[in-house]
């Protein structure tokens, strides 16, 4: 048997810390394997495991996210010739983690002819067939900030031309460690009988849903 408590905070369970103000979360879903009278009363993830891997719970939260990224655009259009890009982006989380695989996915006019761009990290590269200039950061620290800058030509069209709709940028990353949401693991626990010797770890990772940003 298996039991875990997840909490806001993991450094409450030291000796005189304080309580934290708890986690509001909008829907929580459990594995049928998951004693729900036990968590309704202790607030204690109890189980007994199946085989294989499997999903012990699912819930969303709403507020107070934490979110990963801070993107600030600014796309301004210089008549029908060209559009200029200002791209930053900062990192939110501890200096002590990092990101991996960082991808920017920037939208371009189809009509777009050239580009030029300059990035303080990572590369960028125009791709026509998606019509976007993706720009791709491998490592990203916390807390530190990059910067695109550039602008991109456009071809003169025939007939009524149709306003560019500025779709957002779409953006992938993976946080390791991180937790949008600031719900950790307080303990866990592993019970078995058969004085097998088993491994204990909890590994955080965020990964990107639908991130996007307005332009």
């Amino acid at each position: 048997m298996i039991e875990k408590e997840a909490t806001k905070n993991p450094a409450a369970n030291r000796p005189g810390a304080k309580r934290t103000a708890g986690i509001a979360i909008d829907d929580i879903s459990f594995h049928r394997c998951v004693r729900l009278n036990q968590f309704d009363q202790e607030r204690t993830i109890a189980f007994t495991p199946p085989d294989g891997e499997f999903e012990l719970m699912k819930y969303r939260v709403t507020q107070n996210v934490n979110l990963p990224f801070k993107v600030i655009p600014v796309v301004t259009e210089v008549g029908r010739s060209r559009v200029e890009f200002d791209i930053k982006v900062r990192a939110s989380f501890s200096t002590t983690l990092f990101a991996t695989n960082v991808v920017l996915k920037i939208p371009c006019p189809r009509n777009m002819a050239t580009s030029k761009v300059k990035e303080s990290a990572g590369k960028c590269k125009y791709y026509p067939e998606h019509g976007l200039l993706i720009w791709k950061i491998k490592k990203f620290p916390g807390g530190a900030s990059y910067q695109l800058k550039g602008e991109v030509k456009l071809a003169a069209t025939m007939g009524d031309d149709k306003v560019w709709s500025r779709p957002p940028i779409e953006m992938e990353f993976q946080v390791p460690m991180f937790t949008a949401s600031a719900l950790h693991v307080r303990f866990l626990k592993v019970f078995e009988r058969s004085n097998y010797q088993t491994t204990k770890w909890v590994r955080y990772i965020t990964r990107a849903g639908q991130y996007q940003i307005r332009i």
